[in-house]
Order: structure tokens, then C-alpha cells, then sequence
């Protein structure tokens, strides 16, 4: 008797594990149908699909975000609010949560609730949102552009994306930026053309510089580096001389100046500075200096004068 009451448990037991095991097999067959309703863009499938999940299992912040944009595209726009709100709720990653922010945002934006818009973006931007280019081009907020306070969440999203954008100290070697003939100092003697770029959301100024009287180009990054709060230029030209450095960039007395070593055609070790004075909107000077006597005495390279294209 005791032998059958064990073999009875046993059956129960197996029954109930694989009644489980039909149970999530049949979440997952749904829950791998409203993903790829959703990756269609099969909102109305992926809508009903995720909400079969929900009959008999739960779904993960993801899923909720999936269903509420679902909604959102099918103009059901309580349900999608109920949606994100739960996936807000249940602690999504921090990858996630400006995601959620931003399209709550399209919805109350669509709903022309201009106060919640705004509410739902400064959060969006305080958990990490910078995707501006959505503020940009969205039909849900073209009513809302020309807004002050919806452009300065739009700027706040930029900076956010592009932090040296709005980082004062990189933006110390802006005024190097256009497009120059630069002569030698003191003369007409034109030396070369240069277009001077602001780079990769603000973090570099790139230099394309083109000799006027032989074949000569080339281009340089100037960058601050992070591990000395300098600034850095790298340059190198089609001489095949390989790369140039300057270091210990400040801007001081209206001047970006760098500190470089070099060594003579005797082996002999060579200081340098390099200096580019901001003479005005329309001018830059760039005077680039070597000393063989520690700074005593300093012999110049070379010693241009920017002058701004369409200046004159």
C-alpha cells in the first residue's frame, strides 16, 4: 500500500511538471509571436499576442514598453500610458528608462498636453535621454519646436549626446575655426589655405591645411586630454614624416599655447612652443618656435598670419 501511495505522488507530480512545462512552452511560443509582430510593426497582432501573455504570465519591462508602443501606434493612447506606466513601475534597466520617458512624452504630446510633455522629457533627460534628433524630426512635437522650454529640452538632450558641445574649456579653440589664407607674418607672401572644423560633437578641432606653393597637405586633431586636462594637438602631413605633438595646451593672454620637443638634424634635443594668438574675429596669428637652450634664446620656424576667407 505504501509502495502505491508513493507511485500515486510520483504520477501527481509528473503530471503537475509537465503541465507546467506546457504552460511555459505556450508563454514562449506567444511571447516569440508578439516580439516578431512587433519587429514587423504588426501593431494590432503584437497588441493582442502580449496581451495573451497576460492571461495566464507577466511581462518584463521590455515587454510592457513593447505593448504600450504597440498601442501608442494603433491610437490607443490610455492603453499605451497604463502600459508604459507598468513598465516604469517595475524597474527597467537604466538603458531602458529614457526610452520610457520619451515615448510617454509622444503620447501626451500627441495629446497636445503640452505641461506633460515637457514633465515627462526632463525625466526622460535626467535618467539619460539624448536622442535630440527624435525632438527633431517626430511629427508628435513639430507643433511644439518653436517653443522656448521645449527647446531647451531640446538643447539639454544635445548636450547630453554631445557633452563637450557645452563644455566652456572645450570650446577654448574656437576661434580658430573657418576658413583662412594664411600668409607669412609681416607680408603678402600667401603660404596656404586652411579650413579649421569643429569635430565629433565638439571634442576636436581638425585642422585641413593645403600649401600654396608646393604639393604639399595635411591635418591635424587638437583634443584635451582627459588624464591632464590639456590641450593636445597631433599633426600629420603627406611628407610621411610621421605624427607631430604638441602638448600641454592652455589658452591664456588670448592664445592657445602647446610645449613640444624635436631634435635637431644632429641628434641634438630641441624645446619648442607653439602658439596661436586670437587677434580678432578675422585673425589668427600661429607662431611656431625651437630653442637649443632651454628657453634662452628662441629661433622661429615659422610664423603665419591667418586671415579670414571673405574678411577683407
Amino acid at each position: 500500500m505504501k509502495k502505491l501511495s508513493s507511485l500515486f505522488f510520483c504520477a501527481i507530480a509528473s503530471n503537475f511538471l509537465f503541465a507546467q512545462s506546457m504552460q511555459s512552452n505556450k508563454s514562449n511560443v506567444l511571447l516569440n509571436a508578439a516580439d516578431s509582430f512587433y519587429l514587423m510593426q504588426d501593431w494590432n497582432n503584437a497588441k493582442v499576442a502580449y496581451e495573451a501573455i497576460l492571461k495566464t504570465d507577466t511581462l518584463s519591462n521590455l515587454q510592457w514598453m513593447r505593448l504600450g508602443f504597440a498601442c501608442y501606434n494603433l491610437g490607443k493612447y490610455d492603453e499605451a500610458l497604463n502600459s508604459y506606466n507598468k513598465a516604469v513601475q517595475s524597474q527597467p534597466s537604466p538603458q531602458l528608462l529614457p526610452i520610457l520617458y520619451s515615448r510617454i512624452a509622444r503620447v501626451y504630446a500627441s495629446r497636445n498636453d503640452r505641461e506633460k510633455t515637457f514633465e515627462s522629457f526632463d525625466k526622460a533627460i535626467a535618467a539619460g535621454y539624448f536622442n535630440f534628433s527624435e525632438m527633431d524630426t517626430l511629427k508628435e512635437f513639430s507643433h511644439l519646436q518653436q517653443d522656448e522650454k521645449f527647446k531647451e529640452l531640446r538643447n539639454k538632450a544635445y548636450a547630453t549626446a554631445y557633452p563637450c558641445s557645452a563644455d566652456p574649456k572645450a570650446r577654448e579653440f574656437d576661434f580658430w575655426v573657418g576658413e583662412w589664407d594664411a600668409y607669412q607674418t609681416g607680408t603678402n607672401f600667401l603660404a596656404g589655405h586652411s579650413v579649421i572644423q569643429i569635430a565629433s560633437g565638439g571634442c576636436m578641432i581638425l585642422e585641413n591645411w593645403t600649401s600654396a606653393a608646393a604639393p604639399f597637405n595635411g591635418k591635424s586633431m587638437n583634443f584635451i586630454d582627459k588624464s591632464t586636462g590639456k590641450w593636445e594637438q597631433v599633426w600629420v602631413g603627406s611628407g610621411g614624416g610621421g605624427a607631430n605633438i604638441f602638448v600641454n595646451g592652455e589658452y591664456r593672454d588670448s592664445a592657445m599655447r602647446f610645449d613640444f620637443e624635436q631634435t635637431d638634424a644632429n641628434g641634438n634635443k630641441l624645446k619648442g612652443r607653439f602658439t596661436f594668438f586670437n587677434q580678432g574675429t578675422n585673425q589668427v596669428r600661429q607662431l611656431n618656435e625651437t630653442s637649443a637652450d632651454n628657453g634662452k634664446t628662441w629661433n622661429t620656424v615659422y610664423d603665419f598670419t591667418y586671415i579670414r576667407r571673405n574678411s577683407k
